[in-house]
């Protein structure tokens, strides 16, 4: 099955902007298109991505197949039972204790 290929109108129109805005994204490499000499087409699962910051940052990780350590799992055991008893500090508080 092949994807749908978006115009910048129709991108537009589903985002509520204009497509003059969706072509700057394009150029500036925000949004993810496909140029065919003056035409610009999105895919729909790019579009999804330019919405989602968590999707995009995955998408744009490197490839880590490496497990993690025993001591690493630990860590964010820890870290994760920290969260879960409110024993954590504001990066604002961080901040301020990190000052000499």
């Amino acid at each position: 099955m092949v994807e749908r290929l978006l115009t910048p109108e129709e991108a537009a129109e589903r985002l509520a902007v204009t497509p003059g805005s969706i072509r700057v994204w394009l150029r500036q490499g925000k949004l993810k298109g496909v140029r065919a000499g003056r035409l610009w087409r999105i895919r729909e699962r790019d579009l999804e991505a330019f919405l989602d910051p968590t999707l995009r940052a995955l998408e744009s990780a490197p490839d880590d197949d490496e497990p993690l350590s025993e001591e690493d799992e630990k860590a964010i055991a820890e870290a994760e039972r920290a969260i879960a008893q409110g024993r954590t500090k504001s990066w604002e508080q961080v901040k301020r204790e990190m000052r000499p």
